[in-house]
């Protein structure tokens, strides 16, 4: 009898520890995810909004980085091999590819701006996302 009692309670502990296992393992499918338990849901796949542009806005842009000197070069050694990207919308910039913050004056009149970066690349201006380092909007530097 105290071996039956003995022998259940280890198939207690055995289906508990079984029961954590598996809880763990469906919180670890969701890497990263974190449950929020006061509404609204918040999404998991965070995306910076589409960003539209007009031409006016394109040329504050234009006019503020004239006095900026941070095209691209390609006499380095880092910056040699993306000579032949071609930049298009969407497309990822070159890891070797540092882009700028926007400068203040732009950031002030134009705050949905904070959200990405620039780069001046083949006597265009880029405009990246940080976090994909995609390409989100082009226009000509000057």
């Amino acid at each position: 009898m105290r071996q039956l009692a003995h022998h259940a309670a280890l198939a207690g502990a055995a289906l508990a520890s079984l029961g954590w296992i598996l809880t763990a393992a469906a919180q670890t499918a969701n890497q990263g995810a974190v449950v929020q338990s006061v509404p609204p849901p918040v999404s998991q796949k965070i995306t910076v909004p589409p960003l539209h542009l007009s031409d006016a806005q394109r040329n504050q842009i234009q006019q503020a980085l004239r006095g900026e000197s941070t095209e691209v070069t390609f006499g380095t050694k880092t910056t040699k091999p993306t000579q032949s990207f071609n930049p298009t919308v969407g497309a990822k910039i070159p890891a070797s590819l540092k882009p700028h913050t926007l400068p203040p004056p732009v950031l002030s009149q134009m705050p949905e701006l904070k959200r990405y970066t620039y780069l001046k690349f083949k006597q265009q201006v880029l405009i990246v996302d940080p976090m994909s380092r995609k390409i989100v909007d082009i226009f000509p530097e000057a």
